[in-house]
């Protein structure tokens, strides 16, 4: 998955952060097709969840700042998230890698960023807009 500018939320922060997170998952992906993914899977997922609760902190004071009428749910969607990406470290810690989680977690992450930016932070763009900053 590559970043598009359908993506952009008009923050340019909040855009940046979510480069990184298609950026991360990209790579992971050629991790996995070249059978590397064993060695770099603990990583990632150290990597998504660290970065990903401090980007939706950003994100949900953002929202919070620009009124954003999408914020509650934004912020219910990162929770969700999060749990699923617990899910799957708990997976790992319970029975160590396995090629087919690893390929599943970048699925539901590039699955998870194209429809909760398109259906939910692209909301914000409107707000920026709005409010002029942008």
């Amino acid at each position: 998955m590559k970043w598009d500018e359908k993506y952009a939320t008009g923050v340019h922060r909040v855009d940046e952060q979510h480069r990184m997170l298609f950026t991360m998952a990209a790579d992971f992906r050629c991790s996995l097709d070249e059978g590397d993914g064993e060695r770099s899977y603990a990583a990632l997922l150290s990597f998504f969840e660290a970065y990903t609760a401090g980007h939706f902190r950003f994100e949900e004071r953002c929202m919070d700042e620009y009124r954003c009428p999408a914020a509650q749910q934004n912020k219910d969607e990162h929770a969700t998230f999060l749990r699923i990406l617990d899910g799957y470290r708990q997976y790992y810690a319970a029975n160590g890698y396995d090629a087919d989680k690893a390929l599943e977690l970048i699925d539901t992450v590039d699955g998870w960023l194209d429809s909760h930016i398109c259906q939910v932070d692209i909301h914000l763009r409107s707000c920026v807009r709005s409010s002029g900053a942008a």
